[in-house]
């Protein structure tokens, strides 16, 4: 009987053990962001200034890094960024640079926008024949398809499951509109297009 109490008691906290595990799934939101914002700076391109400024910025942030575990986190922060950009991502980001060059003249002219999902849309087609219409399908959807493959890409070198692509996505489209220049068309979360 005692033998028999035993096992039920070691059974019981087995199972109470078992059901106080929870899994956690933790999103890296705050690297996400920043590999983000460091592929749509590269993308959309940087100036001179803002470069020197950032060599400025990098004995500030050892400085930091000696005073402030805040600092140290966001070293390693980077760090680990610079080494989810793999080869994949390199080459997506590439693919989106060429096709950004060539989108810059619609961009211009209104022909394009950022949507709210932080894909490339036409948005008219006024000063555009057949021909330019159709090339300008054909580079937009390149464009997205390589912006999606960009998102794939860049949560599987975090580790981020597939579940969790959309919170990369919606992410990706905030830092696409923040960077883009003033003038350009970028749509609101309601579906309207403004001029930034």
């Amino acid at each position: 009987m005692f033998k028999k109490t035993a096992q039920v008691l070691t059974f019981l906290s087995l199972l109470s053990f078992v059901a106080c595990v929870t899994v956690n799934i933790y999103f890296p939101a705050a690297k996400v962001e920043r590999a983000a914002e460091d592929i749509v700076e590269d993308i959309y391109g940087t100036d001179a200034k803002q470069q020197e400024n950032k060599d400025d910025q990098s004995a500030l942030e050892t400085f930091l890094v000696l005073i402030s575990p805040q600092a140290a986190q966001a070293q390693v922060s980077k760090a680990e960024i610079d080494k989810s950009s793999n080869s994949a991502i390199r080459g997506l980001k590439n693919t989106i640079a060429n096709n950004h060059k060539k989108l810059i003249p619609y961009y211009n002219s209104g022909n394009i926008g950022i949507n709210n999902e932080g894909y490339v849309q036409i948005i008219n087609k006024k000063g555009l024949n057949i021909k330019q219409t159709a090339g300008l399908r054909r580079l937009v959807s390149q464009d997205n398809d390589t912006r999606d493959q960009l998102y794939t890409e860049v949560a599987a070198s975090m580790n981020i499951p597939g579940s969790e692509i959309g919170k990369v996505k919606a992410i990706f489209a905030e830092k696409w509109q923040e960077g883009a220049p003033s003038g350009w068309f970028i749509q609101t979360q309601s579906g309207k297009w403004q001029k930034k």
